[in-house]
């Protein structure tokens, strides 16, 4: 994540209790590292694969199958949907390009438009989760 919404979650988890296990990290996406004991439970992504190239997607697929353990899940809000467009940040981008770029060891759980979304948001995106699988 950012620096600065490194910074802003920060502040946010000192509002939770103690209990709360709770950490947030700057780093580079593509070179992070993974081990067996440095994968995730749950990775949510909203507007980061939009904004990389789409010739770097397919990295960013197989840094997801490192990072996301088994039984773990990915959340991804697909946005914006819109007309297909040559430039970008955003980049175009459709739910077929995820299936595309994950490969297989992934299960569809959740596949639907969003029940609330931000007003210039409403049906330019879609919520899809996939469960990691051996």
């Amino acid at each position: 994540m950012a620096q600065t919404h490194c910074h802003h979650s920060l502040l946010a988890k000192a509002a939770l209790p103690d209990s709360v296990e709770l950490s947030f990290e700057v780093k580079d996406f593509f070179t992070l590292a993974t081990s067996d004991d440095n994968t995730f439970d749950l990775v949510y992504d909203y507007t980061f694969f939009v904004a990389i190239p789409p010739i770097r997607r397919k990295e960013w697929g197989r840094q997801m199958a490192a990072l996301v353990k088994t039984g773990g899940y990915l959340i991804t809000l697909v946005f914006p949907l819109d007309p297909p467009q040559d430039i970008g940040p955003p980049f175009f981008v459709r739910p077929a390009h995820y299936v595309d770029v994950l490969g297989g060891g992934w299960e569809k759980v959740i596949d639907r438009i969003p029940e609330r979304s931000l007003e210039t948001h409403k049906g330019r995106e879609r919520l899809i989760v996939w469960k990691r699988t051996p």
